[in-house]
């Protein structure tokens, strides 16, 4: 009896189907100690990930957070000797500094950096100051976008305007309702003294559509206004 078209095509995707398996048997059987190697390759590197993470970053992240304390007192009084004894420490606290060096890997050494930037960007050293707020990673960390916008101004302050709008423009991605219109607005500035008034006016646009209660009180419309007027010409 002749089979149907749909019973032909039935059987070819099994014979496909088995194909493929047959390969599939046929490559594990010829590869299997290669791939099997692999496999436990792997599980000792997680599990050397997960002792270090419990053994040694836990640990050390505790330790670090305990001597933070002195450093931030430190700081907060803001006067000159203060600032240096929270970046460099005394005889009886280890300072921001320190802790940065001493405890790698673990987010209180990145937030230590952060701190010493400020403590530099305060004691007038900008040059130390950058460097050390480059430094600082994590852009999950609440500090993150704060930093970024330092950075912008301190690379404004060199002149050097590409890179203060590259990091303007991090600092910018805030969802928080006062710091995110406020580097918009710093944004749009920037931009407008690059000559690039479409990216000026959305960034305004942004403070406008997005942050209603900011732009009331930061008048954007004239300078909203002067950015289309002069991206149209």
């Amino acid at each position: 009896m002749k089979k149907s078209k749909l019973e032909e095509k039935k059987e070819q995707g099994q014979h496909k189907q088995e194909g493929f398996v047959v390969r599939v048997f046929n490559f594990f059987n010829q590869y299997d100690k290669i791939i099997y190697g692999i496999a436990i390759g792997l599980l000792v590197v997680i599990c050397a990930l997960l002792a270090l993470n419990k053994f040694y970053l836990v640990p050390k992240s505790e330790k670090a957070s305990a001597l933070m304390d002195a450093p931030i007192d430190f700081m907060m009084k803001a006067d000159s000797i203060s600032l240096i004894k929270a970046l460099e420490g005394d005889d009886e606290n280890e300072g921001f500094l320190n802790i940065a060096s001493s405890f790698k890997l673990t987010n209180t050494a990145n937030t230590a950096k952060y701190f010493a930037g400020l403590c530099y960007l305060k004691l007038g050293d900008k040059e130390e100051a950058l460097h050390y707020l480059l430094k600082f990673k994590h852009k999950e960390d609440i500090y993150w976008y704060g930093a970024q916008g330092i950075i912008s101004d301190l690379y404004d302050d060199q002149e050097n305007l590409a890179k203060a709008i590259k990091y303007c423009k991090k600092a910018a991605e805030s969802k928080d309702p006062y710091f995110a219109p406020v580097n918009l607005f710093k944004l749009g500035q920037l931009y407008e003294r690059d000559e690039n008034w479409k990216k000026a006016s959305l960034a305004y646009q942004v403070i406008k559509d997005n942050f209603y209660a900011e732009y009331q009180k930061m008048n954007i419309d004239k300078f909203l206004e002067r950015a289309l007027i002069n991206q149209n010409k």
